[in-house]
């Protein structure tokens, strides 16, 4: 019983040197996923703030609804890949369904992130631009 109790307390005697790295691993892109969810949480943020407070006449409105639904599809898409993170890490299995189903989310996710601060940007410039914060070549 005390050997069992051991194993509980004392990863380093019940994992491999494999399981103790894909644990690792796993935390680390999870972790990748919970700052995508906050950097896309900010850049909503930032986009409203643009809207509020700098610009009274923006152009290129359409890219303020890239932004967000890219934005907001980013959010959703990272919670998805975290809790099938949290399913494999609970399973302690890895299949290859798993792998390329993952794959295809991580892929959506990043995606529509760099989609959406694409726009963002792209808003931002032209606005500021417009208003002559940023001189026009």
């Amino acid at each position: 019983m005390s050997q069992n109790v051991s194993r509980i307390t004392d990863k380093s005697s019940s994992y491999s040197i494999r399981q103790t790295a894909n644990e690792e691993s796993w935390k680390l892109q999870y972790d990748i996923y919970k700052h995508l969810t906050t950097l896309s949480t900010g850049s909503i943020l930032l986009l409203i703030t643009f809207l509020e407070k700098l610009f009274n006449k923006p152009i290129w409105k359409g890219l303020v609804v890239v932004a967000l639904c890219c934005l907001i599809l980013s959010i959703l898409l990272s919670f998805i890949v975290m809790n099938l993170m949290a399913s494999q890490v609970r399973d302690m299995e890895v299949d290859q369904r798993f792998v390329k189903r993952n794959l295809t989310v991580i892929i959506l996710a990043i995606s529509m992130f760099l989609l959406g601060i694409i726009s963002l940007a792209a808003f931002a410039i032209k606005n500021l631009m417009s208003v002559g914060v940023i001189p026009a070549s």
